[in-house]
């Protein structure tokens, strides 16, 4: 037995031993695979193990200290759990032998989590599920879970759309409050409004968009001058009927955009006031706000004029129908409106034109529209190729955009949608590349708008056997809202906002309140910096929830297809571990294994490349491919090369 100072030498000795290792705080990320890393708030990132990571979730901040890993490597092992971020989660129920789990339907959440026998609740297999950690993994690695709701069975109609929005809390449904008000703003109507506006109704507006579209919020009309062009865009005007701070305002501040499922709209605004008496029907007088634009020969916006206005469609005309009369001595569209579509089409490849010497235009990609059935599946996938109509409608929205954007910050007011160019982690990389490809006498900066414009456009122009653009284009930052004005420089704009589309964004129907307020010399009060954030992320939610229905849906249908199929496909982007591609013929993307493709090959993070001594795999590159495995309500597909 110890006496009291051979016991009080081994504290003493451990204490120093402990006090000598280091500790830190930080926060934990976990990754694909079953091993994760903690991230210091001064930026320091360390090794989590396996076993160690099966103590934690994603997001945990605990105290760790790190120690040795062998090969001169380090890892952090968790001391103590400060918190947790991790409560609510949705997945699907796994049932195995006796035991119960919730598979979780999570971005990093990549484990069963166990639910004890007391909170099975004569749960099935495959039930689509909300639920909530109720007993946390540290410091023993077991982690459990009950389940609140089921949001429903695998087998119901429309299951994709419903697990999905409950997921992202997308709100489906609108209050008896804002109905109250819309039904009051419905039963009063626009005439009262209308007396103060500019008449425009003589001037012969028409839509273009899809055949289906009842949310019309723009229109067009051009009119050739001497020299270059009249060109009008009149957007609709819901700012002038929904007061700031009631609650079909909230509403719309809390949804921030419509969101677009294959088979479902879930408007922005209830489809009285965007369907109907907001959108811009035909032959129906209509308040808008009518930017008047005038183009020179060459494609230059030279003068600005915005106008509160009356205005009426004189047709409702679809993609199809305006590319089919433009192309065509057979035109299927009343004899009046031909002279104002052949000028919106000179003046839109004027636009065009404008943008190709002087900013970035993204080459053409298809869109894909899925046919479904009764039951929400998918009977077929079409592929929708890009027509001058699109591209007309695309250039005019553009243009009325940047205007839009210019006018404000000559006012010195607004928001705008400001894009920083290339990450800032990967700006060595990139100017090594365009020194190396492009004629350059030393490495570009990348730092103002005129040199990456410039940069690109060699890039374009290069005769390089590496798709330049499209490797830059992977490395670029997000665009965000900003009070400042700033360039956008994946247009290439000097600056940029959207206006274009009130009754589907939230930020463009502020953009209006703001014009209005400085068109009758008011001081408009700006939006403070985290209502933009939370629009901006209520966005990003809402895209998300569709891309993931859209994906689950037609992953559902590839299921159904001849298993021996072979598809051509294209390479959208890679890792060191993967290759991404798109099918040519549906738009589906899914993964190539490559981490066991060999040592001849190797991964290079600045071409974005595989390479071996005899072949190499680029971006942009054709291949064939087959299926190897999917899991369609995981929305993953892996693809095998043929």
């Amino acid at each position: 037995m110890l006496d009291k100072n051979a016991l009080a030498q081994l504290q003493s000795l451990k204490k120093e031993i402990h006090d000598s290792v280091p500790r830190h705080e930080g926060r934990v990320r976990s990754t694909g695979g079953r091993f994760g890393f903690v991230n210091t708030d001064d930026g320091q990132q360390f090794f989590i193990s396996p076993d160690e990571m099966e103590k934690l979730l994603p997001g945990d901040r605990i105290q760790f200290r790190v120690e040795p890993a062998g090969e001169g490597k380090e890892q952090a092992i968790a001391e103590k759990l400060i918190s947790s971020e991790q409560n609510e989660f949705f997945g699907r129920y796994v049932i195995r032998g006796k035991g119960h789990f919730i598979e979780p339907d999570h971005a990093t959440l990549n484990r069963w989590i166990f639910v004890p026998p007391a909170a099975r609740k004569n749960l099935a297999e495959g039930d689509l599920v909300r639920a909530h950690i109720t007993q946390h993994p540290f410091p023993k690695g077991r982690v459990q879970a009950d389940v609140d709701d089921v949001v429903g069975k695998p087998d119901e109609d429309h299951i994709e759309q419903t697990f999905i929005r409950a997921k992202w809390n997308i709100p489906h449904q609108f209050s008896d409050e804002v109905m109250a008000e819309v039904t009051r703003l419905t039963e009063q109507g626009t005439d009262g409004l209308a007396k103060e506006r500019t008449d425009l109704t003589h001037l012969p507006f028409v839509t273009i968009d899809s055949a289906n579209t009842r949310d019309i919020d723009d229109a067009l009309y051009a009119e050739a001058l001497s020299e270059g062009w009249a060109l009008w865009i009149a957007i609709a005007d819901p700012s002038a009927l929904i007061e700031p701070g009631s609650a079909l305002d909230k509403e719309a501040e809390q949804r921030s955009t419509s969101v677009y499922f294959p088979d479902q709209v879930i408007p922005m605004l209830p489809p009285e006031l965007s369907e109907q008496l907001c959108s811009l029907q035909e032959n129906e007088n209509r308040l808008a706000m009518a930017v008047e634009l005038r183009i020179r020969e060459d494609g230059g916006i030279e003068q600005v004029h915005i106008h509160n206005a009356l205005i009426r469609s004189h047709a409702k005309l679809s993609y199809n129908q305006v590319a089919s009369f433009l192309d065509s001595d057979k035109p299927d569209i009343a004899a009046e409106l031909h002279g104002p579509l052949v000028h919106l089409d000179g003046c839109a490849r004027a636009l065009t034109q404008w943008r190709d010497r002087h900013c970035l235009i993204m080459e053409d990609r298809p869109d894909y529209k899925l046919i479904t059935d009764e039951h929400g599946k998918v009977k077929d996938i079409v592929r929708i190729e890009r027509n001058q109509a699109h591209r007309l409608v695309e250039e005019c929205m553009l243009a009325c955009n940047r205007a839009i954007a210019g006018w404000l910050a000559e006012k010195g007011s607004g928001f705008f949608i400001a894009h920083a160019g290339v990450r800032t982690e990967r700006k060595g990389e990139v100017a090594a590349l365009l020194k190396e490809h492009l004629p350059l006498e030393k490495k570009p900066q990348l730092e103002t708008l005129e040199e990456f414009v410039d940069l690109m456009q060699q890039a374009d122009r290069s005769d390089s056997e590496l798709p330049l653009r499209m490797i830059v284009s992977r490395q670029l930052e997000r665009s965000n809202l900003s009070r400042e004005a700033g360039p956008h420089m994946g247009l290439g704009f000097r600056f940029y906002t959207t206006f274009t589309s009130p009754l589907r964004k939230y930020n463009d129907l502020l953009i209006h309140r703001l014009v209005r307020a400085l068109l009758a010399g008011d001081v408009p009060e700006l939006p403070h910096d985290d209502i933009l954030q939370a629009i901006q992320t209520n966005q990003t939610n809402a895209r998300l929830a569709a891309t993931q229905a859209e994906i689950w849906m037609k992953l559902q249908w590839l299921a159904t297809q001849d298993a021996d199929t072979l598809y051509d496909a294209s390479i959208v982007h890679m890792n060191s571990g993967t290759i991404t591609v798109r099918l040519d013929a549906t738009g589906i993307e899914g993964t190539i294994d490559r981490r066991k493709a060999g040592k001849e090959w190797t991964f290079d993070t600045k071409t974005i490349s595989h390479r071996s001594e005899k072949a190499s795999f680029v971006l942009g590159q054709a291949v064939r491919v087959k299926v190897r495995e999917l899991q369609p309500a995981a929305r993953v597909a892996k693809f095998a090369l043929a």
